[in-house]
């Protein structure tokens, strides 16, 4: 593990984000910006022989690192648009550091405000979604973010600590990060650390089921523009009408979806 960030990221800085109001007022939704303080790492991980790339999100005030949120970002390649290239992952070069990387702040930045836990991103590249050796969680998930959360404890506690032992781990997706995701649920299924699935607009995706994405003993829930009927507990049908107000992103309900509402769902979050 190498945390390779410079160090105006590493310490503790403000980030501000547009998020939406956890209260609903009327027919349509409000936004409102949102600063808090957290740390920034970026870590390298070299894993039988082959790199991949961490970011992490650790509030102000961080002690306990046995609880995480993971958040898997949408694909990097959607059609004919290229946000980064599998080519560029090694170096971290290219749209994972000007794209990609900025994931870490923008959702970590709304995690700050209600929980006192770490925020991972594993950035994902296409090949990773194959489920091979591309994909760091395909062999030893729980060793994989057992050390990569040391690292990330180490940074903050650097007093000799054995490596923590997670107790819970919740995960969410926007989008399209919800293959990337489900792959991750699926890894770590026999650990039964898995306690909460997020699911960001992954129904507005032509082929994707308008549900939830379940995962034994965990508590899971969906935030979409889709509607479906008789909705189970936890799927969360925000009409496309009710982001009109909205000034950030354009108020397209997909990108407010994800970028916007990640504030709302922390502070309902079971792992605490």
């Amino acid at each position: 593990m190498t945390q390779t960030n410079p160090i105006s990221l590493t310490l503790p800085h403000n980030v501000t984000n547009p998020v939406i109001k956890p209260v609903m007022q009327g027919s349509f939704l409000e936004e409102m910006p949102l600063t808090t303080t957290i740390h920034e790492l970026l870590l390298k991980v070299t894993k039988d022989g082959t790199v991949f790339w961490v970011g992490a999100a650790v509030p102000l005030g961080t002690t306990d690192f046995t609880r995480i949120q993971v958040f898997f970002h949408p694909t990097v390649v959607q059609g004919e648009v290229v946000h980064a290239r599998d080519a560029d992952y090694p170096g971290f070069t290219g749209g994972w550091s000007a794209s990609l990387q900025r994931y870490v702040a923008l959702e970590g930045g709304q995690l700050a405000a209600s929980r006192r836990v770490v925020m991972l991103v594993p950035f994902t590249t296409m090949a990773a979604l194959g489920n091979g050796a591309r994909n760091m969680f395909t062999t030893e998930p729980v060793s994989t973010l057992r050390h990569i959360t040391a690292a990330v404890q180490a940074t903050f506690l650097p007093f000799g600590l054995p490596q923590p032992q997670l107790t819970a781990v919740g995960v969410a997706a926007f989008s399209s990060g919800i293959t990337a995701m489900r792959m991750f649920i699926g890894s770590m299924l026999s650990s039964g650390l898995v306690r909460e699935v997020v699911d960001f607009d992954s129904p507005f995706i032509i082929g994707q089921p308008a549900a939830l994405t379940p995962s034994p003993g965990a508590v899971s829930s969906c935030y979409t523009q889709v509607p479906r009927a008789n909705p189970p507990q936890g799927y969360k049908f925000l009409p496309a009408s009710s982001f009109a107000g909205l000034t950030s992103y354009n108020h397209d309900p997909h990108a407010c979806i994800g970028w916007m509402l990640y504030h709302t769902a922390m502070i309902t979050s079971v792992i605490v």
